[in-house]
């Protein structure tokens, strides 16, 4: 080294240039300079560490080629989607990937290595180091081999990852490796991967604020969330938690009970103390359920399932959607038996590959058969590009008799002021056309888009239909103000003046949809959409309320009235009984749910089916377990 100025080549005997060592970051043969290291360096959301052809996303997709158009000249041949070719989804450029660390050459690392194919066992890369469970993690760290320098750093840093692994390990995460994509993650996965970010220090003296942490989580899953809670309580830590679990209120030192009901009729702690204390209050909702569990089922007795499946029983096998060999991603093969007008719950344990089997592979199969109306779709026929290539599943009959697929999912509604409950559930648009139908309204020439507070003409102008107006605020958050002009009723004088009923628009969007049902009953649709608010216990929202404002739980909802009120069967269907009901695919309904509201949700799960309609709920609330007529 001291004679090559830095550089020295290894060779065998025979002249066979084995490797080259160099304590100068410089390339000897090309004179190529490599940057002092830093942790951008390892970082694919960084230039400095991820891969130029891919961009750190460690896959190539068609709206790069607009982005770096040169590198997608020499990649015509790649699909969207494909794996990056020089980094082969690594995601780290080949200087990142270069850095690797010194490992003792011990039987444990073996082991880990040959488990996922990394080939040498005397250091690893960041890349490899990723593909390993939270367990195999440390393993590898422990046969690290330092130095007098890296000794230190080493010591400082290891307790900090132990930490944060056994969280995950605790928390029922040790199954996943550390390099998976959280988009592919379950619900409760992703809740708990949140979880321990921020739980997995090593910290005291902390307030820790835990929204629903339960949501999403199987009940072993919640247990050992609950364990880890409790070991934060014992460090000093003060817990707080909004929650609606029972197992959660059961391990509480001490509950605050709001109420006693929701929206304008909560607001007030109607009960807090220790379980007990709860439970004796005559005055708490939540204290009667704790002291009064749901009875199941509800509706006194499960419904009666068709005969048991059987490939020679082509009649009774009419009553089931029976899907053969559900292969796709970590599903292994099964087949599945959905009874047709009857109230199954698909459970499990988080991450066990229920939303894959319902939402990835029935969904699109049932809604294939339905418009290809064929009682039997096969691999070759089903032609979904989503499934990829390998076949992931073998048959699917009966799927046909659906009139549609209706999905009640966890995805958000509206974000913006603009978007209230009547916009969301389709009912401002009818109330907009009985206002445009008014007679003053009709001498004037004013239509349905004239009662919009979203286009000109009908709104205040100047807070633009929004009812409040935005101050920017010097050093401050911005803060909102109720418009002047309209006083927060959205809309100008001269369509304010007009009345229906006594009523302007604007007082129509004040209304709650308890009211708003009784305002409406002459009017079938309206009147339906307001009573479905009402039993799904959102009665006490009121019509114009901004969307933001919603809670979790009552978004959730929302969105499922929404559902509701499309699988209405039109007057066509109803008069000539067209299909056989629509096929409901909920995914865990009751997030943000009180049990009172359970209750009422299990109720109108069975109203669907008792009107001909198939549903099927991903669920692990244990009573909406308890009521299914199949799991």
């Amino acid at each position: 080294l001291r004679l090559g100025k830095g550089s020295a080549f290894l060779m065998t005997p025979n002249g066979e240039l084995l490797s080259w060592f160099s304590t100068k970051r410089t390339d000897p043969t090309t004179g190529e300079a490599f940057p002092e290291l830093d942790p951008k360096h390892f970082s694919w959301n960084s230039p400095r560490g991820w891969c130029p052809t891919c961009r750190g996303y460690g896959r190539l997709y068609d709206w790069m080629a607009k982005e770096v158009e040169s590198t997608f000249d020499r990649l015509d041949d790649f699909e969207n989607g494909d794996i990056c070719p020089d980094c082969q989804g690594s995601r780290l450029n080949q200087v990142s990937c270069a850095v690797r660390l010194p490992l003792k050459n011990s039987q444990a690392v073996t082991k880990v290595f040959l488990q996922h194919s990394i080939k040498t066992t005397c250091s690893i890369c960041l890349p490899d180091l990723l593909k390993l469970t939270p367990s195999e993690l440390l393993q590898i760290l422990s046969e690290i081999r330092t130095s007098s320098r890296s000794s230190p750093v080493v010591d400082e840093l290891l307790p900090e990852i132990q930490e944060r692994m056994r969280f995950m390990e605790s928390v029922g995460l040790g199954y996943l490796q550390l390099n998976r994509a959280t988009a592919t993650l379950s619900g409760g996965e992703a809740q708990r991967i949140r979880l321990a970010a921020q739980l997995g220090s090593n910290l005291s003296g902390v307030l820790y604020v835990l929204d629903e942490p339960s949501i999403g989580l199987h009940a072993r899953d919640n247990e050992a969330l609950l364990l880890m809670l409790e070991q934060l309580r014992q460090r000093g830590n003060t817990l707080v938690v909004v929650e609606h679990n029972e197992a959660t209120m059961r391990h509480a030192d001490s509950i605050i009970d709001l109420g006693p009901a929701a929206g304008t009729h909560g607001g007030e702690i109607v009960a807090q103390g220790t379980l007990s204390q709860l439970k004796k209050s005559t005055s708490s909702v939540t204290g009667h359920y704790l002291r009064q569990p749901m009875q199941h089922p509800l509706r006194s007795s499960h419904r009666d399932l068709p005969p048991v499946w059987s490939a020679r029983k082509k009649l009774s096998n009419r009553q089931w959607i029976t899907l053969q060999g559900a292969a796709l991603r970590n599903l292994k093969g099964f087949d599945l038996h959905i009874p047709k007008q009857r109230l199954s719950v698909i459970c499990g344990v988080s991450g066990a590959g229920k939303s894959t089997l319902i939402r990835d592979l029935l969904k699109p199969l049932v809604e294939t058969a339905i418009q290809k109306k064929s009682k039997k779709l096969t691999t070759n026929t089903a032609e979904l590009e989503h499934l990829g290539n390998s076949p992931s599943f073998k048959a699917i009959h009966h799927a046909d008799d659906p009139r549609k697929v209706i999905e009640v999912d966890q995805s958000p509604i509206g974000k913006t002021p603009r978007s209230t409950p009547a916009t969301y559930i389709g009912a401002f648009d009818i109330i907009r056309q009985i206002f445009a139908g008014l007679p003053e309204a009709r001498a004037r020439g004013y239509t349905a888009s004239r009662f919009s507070f979203n286009t000109k003409g009908g709104r205040c102008e100047s807070c633009k239909g929004a009812g409040r107006v935005k101050l920017e605020m010097n050093f401050m958050p911005d803060t909102y103000v109720t418009c002047e002009d309209c006083n927060g009723r959205r809309y100008s004088s001269e369509i304010d003046d007009l009345r229906w009923n006594g009523r302007s628009i604007a007082d129509v969007l004040a209304m709650s949809f308890e009211k708003a049902a009784e305002f409406f009953s002459f009017h079938t649709q309206l009147s339906h959409l307001m009573k479905l608010m009402v039993e799904t216990g959102l009665g006490y929202i009121t019509l114009g309320q901004y969307s933001p404002t919603l809670s979790g739980g009552e978004a959730q909802r929302m969105k499922l009235v929404s559902e509701l009120a499309k699988g209405q069967p039109t007057y066509k269907e109803r008069q000539y009984n067209l299909g056989q009901g629509n096929l409901y695919l909920l995914e865990e309904p009751t997030i943000g749910l009180h049990l009172s509201d359970v209750e009422r949700l299990i109720k109108l799960l069975h109203r669907l089916v008792d009107k001909g309609h198939t549903v099927v709920v991903i669920e692990h609330h244990l009573d909406v377990i308890a009521d299914a007529d199949y799991l």
